[in-house]
């Protein structure tokens, strides 16, 4: 170093070439330490990308399956109300066969003598037509 310029090197001719030589490969080390420094970064990178990539996939996912959870409870509850509709149905017709074999049993006890009980009437004119009984 000269000790006039801090920055200055002083080298003998014999030197020159093996100092060149020296710092070429300085350069290329350092230039290849460059190049693994942007290696590792780009790996960081697509590790971020692909944490980042990953942690979305899995709220979609959560999203699908919160979003199908109702859609399944909403399809319970339909069948429970269709359930509900079809007893309803069911006790409906039940209550309409019940009346439907009283009105039979109504329509079995019908007779004519019951018909002009209080009707003197029409009782003398259908003994009059039915003179056996």
């Amino acid at each position: 170093m000269s000790h006039r310029y801090p920055k200055m090197y002083v080298i003998r001719p014999q030197f020159f070439v093996p100092m060149i030589t020296l710092l070429r490969n300085a350069a290329q080390n350092s230039l290849q330490y460059k190049k693994d420094l942007v290696a590792i970064k780009n790996q960081d990178i697509d590790i971020a990308n692909f944490e980042n990539d990953m942690n979305e996939w899995k709220m979609s996912w959560f999203n699908t399956m919160k979003n199908a959870g109702k859609k399944h409870m909403e399809a319970i509850e339909q069948i429970e109300k269709a359930i509900k509709d079809l007893e309803k149905t069911r006790d409906a017709l039940i209550l309409s066969d019940k009346h439907l074999n009283s009105a039979e049993n109504k329509l079995e006890d019908l007779t004519i003598k019951r018909l002009t009980k209080n009707n003197p009437t029409m009782a003398e004119k259908f003994e009059k037509l039915n003179p056996q009984e």
